[in-house]
């Protein structure tokens, strides 16, 4: 038999020893299944040991607390700079202007010879010039011819209008036209074959714009 030397039986004692310790301490490790519950508190448990990611979701959800109240609103800032002129817009319908008129209830008309009935003074411009009147027939011998015109300054017939009136009829005459006048517009008629009678003449001149 070989003699093993003092030495070396010390060794392998020791080294025996030093894996029994090792087993003996491992199987003294505490795990959750030697915890009873309820037997450690908050004061052995280390700061941040426990992370949100080591909990349950439905955990984490139920430690969030209720929504507390609005904070008073911040206070307004400073104006900011004007900003940049718009462009201009598109121009705008003319403004309605009065238009001036003239009229009268009854007026004579007088056998073969131009009168006058009405006249208007105006502003220089361009106008939409109107007429209108209401004829009686006089004359016993049949129709009577009247004839009116709408006249511009004395030199300028701008619209007519010429009918038969039958004895003791009524009929209505109208005249309408644009023109640029001076400053005299005038309603001239005539009874060419006969006396006649004008009633509600009127005489109607309207600003045009442009």
């Amino acid at each position: 038999m070989r003699e093993f030397r003092p030495g070396t039986v010390i060794a392998v004692v020791a080294l025996f020893i030093a894996i029994g310790g090792t087993a003996t301490a491992a199987s003294g490790l505490i795990n959750g299944n030697k915890i009873k519950p309820g037997t450690i508190s908050a004061r052995q448990i280390k700061n941040k040991a426990i992370t949100k990611a080591k909990l349950a979701p439905a955990t984490v959800k139920s430690l969030r607390g209720a929504r507390g109240p609005a904070g008073p609103a911040g206070a307004t800032g400073p104006a900011g700079a004007p900003g940049a002129t718009g462009a201009t817009g598109a121009t705008g319908p003319a403004a309605m202007v009065d238009p001036i008129s003239a009229d009268v209830t009854v007026f004579n008309l007088p056998f073969d010879e131009f009168v006058v009935p009405l006249s208007l003074e105006l502003p220089s411009g361009r106008y939409l010039l109107s007429a209108k009147t209401n004829v009686v027939n006089h004359e016993s011998s049949g129709d009577n011819m009247i004839d009116c015109t709408i006249w511009t300054d004395e030199v300028d017939g701008v619209d007519r209008a010429v009918s038969d009136v039958p004895y003791n009829s009524h009929f209505n005459l109208s005249m309408v036209a644009v023109a640029d006048v001076e400053e005299l517009v005038e309603l001239r008629c005539i009874a060419w074959d006969g006396n006649a009678q004008l009633s509600n003449v009127k005489l109607i001149a309207e600003p045009v714009q442009g």
